[in-house]
């Protein structure tokens, strides 16, 4: 640390010199220059010894140039003639200012020094002007100040870099000294943990030395005492309290898959009974899946890992493994069950995930259901009229199930490939609506609901996909006859509130769950899975509709309560906003 600070310091020192000695030079070059040319254009005033006009022009090169100009008149004591920045009648003589002196003698000087008219830092360059025993010396000065805030600004960023080096040079030292000291911190914890009885702790050295030959030694010595006392210490004591201090939950099994060791969070995770050591895992591990995989690993020595979910909106990852544990002569083979709770993990998942997840879920059951009463009939119930008949419904409800499930993934997909609305035409809202009633009309009676229409005579134009709007509408309206108790109330609205066409259905249904009314148009979403199966939903439905006034460039609204029913507002641009 002390090196990387001293090689700042000198860096930033040498830097700082070379910045002030090349900013002089340059600046020294510069002003020569600028004299001699200055000499020129004061030559004819100092000639004709016209002190105002002198005086006049001195000022305005000043200003045009950034320099402050003095002309030093050839008398004793350096009468000022002229000068860019001060009353010349108010200034003492320079005759022997440090930079004069040496013009006197040898043509030309320099210095560097606060101004005693001015009072700031000045760098002075003096010139002989003329020959003989009177010459008239001509000086300029450059201002300083900017030289000196270009070096308080090269100070900070060296001190800032010196920070940093310090900061990264305690980081390494530090990483230095705790590499050379962790072997010596390694031995002798394992020589305190062997000296309190933890005799299946090793020192995990290897390469060569004096450190690698104790390491060895006493490992050795910790394995004749492990052979010795491994019939009265299992090291259990030590495990159960790496094992507590996890979040998460691990089960440790023998060979016969009876539980040895249990930590508490597997007892929350699994849901386990107090006291679960010494019972089989089946016996108080009740998930399928964890048994099944228990069951292969003890089979075939392999490690499986798979995820599982034990509740709605819970999801776990188990690692199944075999391991071998015990004395080196009394190894007996076992099994280690590791569980995470991934539940936040996989909320975050990508949303293809879940919808691929979802279409297998809701395809499965109808095919399951449909292959197991194919097999059912082929077992011999085909013979039995009345089962057959039923089974054949069954089976042609589900099979119909399955057909609007896929078409409308279809539709779905149709949707969300589709870049622009296909067959853009005038639509009439009130004929679409009319379409949908006539269409729910059996289903609407077969429940006894009434059906009020409340249409205008007269509609604005609205540019979009008939087809498409009559479908998202018989959507909603089959929703309002599914979920509304018989006799219950339906109706359908077009209204007119520019710049929006709006369609309204609404019912006096069961109403939906606050709670679940920000997820209604997911895909697959159901406030009730079971009895919405029952009535034959896909659980795309609402999501066709969003997707239609999505690409009709439209809003869709909701408002529900449990047992007071639901309104769907469709909002719509009027044709001259599309």
């Amino acid at each position: 640390m002390l090196l990387v600070c001293a090689v700042a310091l000198i860096v930033g020192g040498i830097g700082a010199v070379r910045l002030h000695d090349a900013y002089t030079r340059q600046a020294s070059a510069l002003l020569r220059s600028t004299a001699i040319v200055t000499s020129q254009l004061l030559a004819p005033d100092l000639e004709r010894q016209d002190k105002l006009a002198l005086q006049e022009k001195v000022r305005a090169l000043g200003r045009q140039m950034g320099y402050r100009i003095t002309v030093i008149g050839p008398d004793s004591e350096g009468t000022i003639l002229a000068d860019s920045e001060a009353d010349p009648a108010h200034m003492v003589g320079h005759r022997y200012r440090p930079e004069v002196i040496t013009a006197y003698t040898m043509g030309e000087g320099w210095d560097i020094r606060v101004s005693d008219t001015v009072q700031t830092p000045l760098l002075y360059y003096a010139r002989r002007i003329g020959a003989g025993d009177r010459p008239v010396y001509l000086r300029l000065a450059i201002h300083l100040d900017d030289l000196n805030a270009s070096l308080r600004s090269f100070y900070i960023s060296i001190a800032a870099s010196a920070i940093c080096c310090m900061m990264l040079a305690a980081i390494v030292s530090y990483y230095v000294a705790r590499r050379q000291v962790l072997p010596i911190v390694e031995v002798t914890q394992f020589a305190d943990a062997v000296a309190r009885g933890h005799l299946d702790q090793r020192i995990l050295r290897s390469g060569q030395g004096e450190l690698a030959t104790l390491a060895q030694s006493l490992n050795s010595m910790a394995d004749s005492f492990s052979q010795l006392l491994s019939n009265a210490e299992k090291g259990q004591a030590d495990l159960r309290a790496v094992l507590a201090s996890m979040s998460e939950g691990v089960v440790a099994t023998d060979a016969s898959r009876r539980i040895l060791l249990v930590n508490e969070s597997a007892t929350r995770l699994l849901q386990l009974p107090a006291e679960p050591a010494g019972k089989q895992v089946w016996e108080v591990i009740r998930n399928e899946q964890i048994i099944k995989a228990v069951d292969e690993v003890a089979a075939s020595g392999q490690q499986r890992q798979f995820q599982y979910d034990p509740a709605p909106n819970q999801h776990f990852e188990a690692t199944i493994c075999p391991v071998t544990y015990g004395a080196a002569t009394q190894r007996s083979p076992g099994l280690i069950i590791v569980v995470h709770d991934i539940t936040q993990a996989m909320r975050y998942q990508d949303l293809r995930k879940e919808f691929v997840a979802n279409v297998s879920h809701e395809l499965r059951t109808p095919l399951t259901v449909i292959k197991g009463y194919i097999e059912t009939l082929r077992d011999g119930a085909i013979s039995d009229p009345r089962k057959r008949d039923e089974y054949l419904l069954t089976i042609e409800r589900h099979a119909n199930q399955l057909t609007n499930l896929v078409s409308d993934l279809l539709e779905l997909s149709r949707l969300d490939s589709q870049s622009a609305l296909p067959h853009r035409t005038s639509v009439d809202l009130v004929a679409i609506c009319r379409r949908a009633a006539e269409l729910l009309q059996p289903a609407i009676g077969a429940k006894g609901h009434t059906l009020t229409l409340q249409l205008p005579a007269t509609t604005s134009p609205i540019v979009g996909n008939a087809d498409y709007l009559e479908r998202a509408i018989v959507n909603l309206v089959d929703n309002a006859v599914k979920y509304t108790p018989a006799g219950g109330k339906i109706c359908i609205a077009v209204r007119m509130e520019p710049p929006h066409a709006v369609i309204e259905v609404s019912d006096s249904g069961i109403g939906i769950p606050k709670e679940d009314l920000p997820r209604i148009f997911e895909r697959f979403y159901r406030v009730d899975r079971s009895r919405s199966r029952e009535m034959g939903g896909t659980g795309l439905g609402l999501s066709i509709v969003k997707h239609v006034v999505q690409v009709h460039g439209g809003s869709i609204e909701i408002a529900s309560e449990v047992n007071a029913g639901s309104r769907f507002r469709i909002l719509l641009p009027l044709a001259e906003q599309i």
